[in-house]
């Protein structure tokens, strides 16, 4: 699946496509090959960022970009910000949150892994400061996008520990024997439309819920084989 908005480029395999992390399979590196391949970008300037699962932003610095072969490197962070056309931040995800958040006048973005943990620590809530306070960005200005990810039908957690915290109330749903639905999503989403962002698009796949995506909740819980679904983004050269 690919997606424009302006010059922003956006694209995510599925399961048809094959796993896409070695850790789950020897056959990962050919399946990233031929998706990018068959999307028709460039393989050398795919950069792959590896997420830790926290909170740590990383701006794209030069000496990266001018490198003439992205694919085997990795940058270890959170979240990228890129203000360079002809790069483009992928990432391997089951469940988590593909995020972007993107200045449409300034030609910025960020890239998010957005899992349960960096969406606790309010990961995106510090993109959009950075935005605002770092580069001036006004809200009308920008663009908010939610990829493939667990919605709170198949989210199901034990006690989790947002349930103590008011800001998280609205988002968490008791459903029986300690187990409560996590709206990770509507957290993220509510969280910009409540900042005056009104452009905010979200993909409204389940992936714990839909067999044509891997989810690593749903193999967790099934025995399912593990598997992980390729997402990129990247500005296109003018």
């Amino acid at each position: 699946m690919k997606e424009i908005y302006q010059d922003l480029n956006l694209f995510y395999s599925n399961k048809s496509d094959g796993n896409m992390s070695k850790k789950y399979g020897e056959e990962a590196d050919n399946n990233r090959k031929k998706f990018i391949q068959k999307l028709g970008y460039p393989l050398n300037r795919f950069l792959l960022m590896q997420p830790d699962n926290g909170d740590n932003i990383v701006e794209l610095k030069e000496d990266i970009i001018e490198e003439p072969d992205l694919y085997y490197k990795m940058i270890e962070a959170d979240a990228i910000i890129c203000k360079n056309r002809n790069v483009y931040l992928y990432l391997n995800f089951a469940d988590c949150i593909p995020f972007v958040i993107y200045d449409q006048k300034q030609h910025i973005f960020a890239f998010a892994h957005l899992g349960w943990r960096s969406t606790y620590l309010n990961l995106h809530q510090k993109l959009l400061t950075i935005f605002k306070e770092r580069y001036h960005s006004k809200v009308e200005d920008l663009i908010v996008y939610i990829g493939p990810s667990i919605k709170k039908e198949s989210y199901l957690l034990e006690t989790p520990k947002q349930k103590e915290e008011d800001v998280w109330k609205s988002y968490i749903t008791y459903v029986k024997d300690d187990l409560y639905m996590i709206d990770l999503c509507g957290y993220v989403k509510d969280y910009f439309y409540n900042n005056g962002l009104k452009k905010i698009f979200i993909v409204p796949i389940d992936t714990g819920s839909d067999m044509n995506y891997f989810s690593h909740y749903r193999a967790s819980h099934n025995e399912e084989i593990e598997g992980r679904f390729f997402f990129g983004v990247g500005m296109k050269e003018e």
